[in-house]
């Protein structure tokens, strides 16, 4: 399911709050240090913050001011997202975008940006299109922390012999 995003309708300043059966891109969502541009709303759960830029500006480096915003959310805790906080991050993903399609020439100036927010290792990257409110959805079930422990957990008895390599790459 995509968004519903009408920056002249789905204000916060007139009363648009999240509704269970929509999917919405509030504007001008309120923080401690500045309206965020929007709050992506997958219902009533708070999934990301968007910073909005002109064409012309670097769509990478702004994603440091929607990661300002993540951290100083004004927002109810029945609208968190399940496992916040993370850190400092009361939001698990983060986009910067200046409306430019994504051009690999172009990389920080152009596109959909994208962090989650939930580790701090997670690296900033590059989108070709927004994602969908089920999307980010299904990317929240995921814990890669015990994926990565149950990996870890795991033997190389795959019923075949391994290269050293491949164990290496495993």
């Amino acid at each position: 399911a995509g968004w519903e995003v009408d920056s002249k309708s789905l204000r916060y300043s007139l009363g648009v709050r999240p509704s269970s059966s929509r999917n919405l891109a509030i504007a001008e969502w309120p923080t401690e240090s500045g309206p965020a541009d929007y709050a992506l709303f997958a219902g009533e759960q708070l999934v990301g913050i968007v910073e909005a830029k002109r064409r012309n500006t670097n769509a990478q480096a702004a994603l440091t001011q929607a990661e300002r915003y993540a951290c100083s959310i004004a927002l109810p805790p029945e609208h968190l997202s399940g496992g916040a906080p993370w850190a400092a991050f009361s939001v698990p993903f983060v986009f910067s975008t200046n409306g430019r399609p994504f051009l690999n020439q172009l990389r920080s100036l152009s596109g959909i940006w994208f962090r989650d927010a939930r580790d701090t290792k997670n690296l900033a990257r590059p989108l070709s299109a927004w994602p969908t409110a089920t999307g980010l959805l299904q990317q929240l079930r995921l814990d890669r922390a015990a994926a990565q422990l149950d990996l870890s957990s795991r033997g190389f008895d795959f019923g075949f012999a391994l290269r050293p390599y491949q164990k290496a790459a495993i």
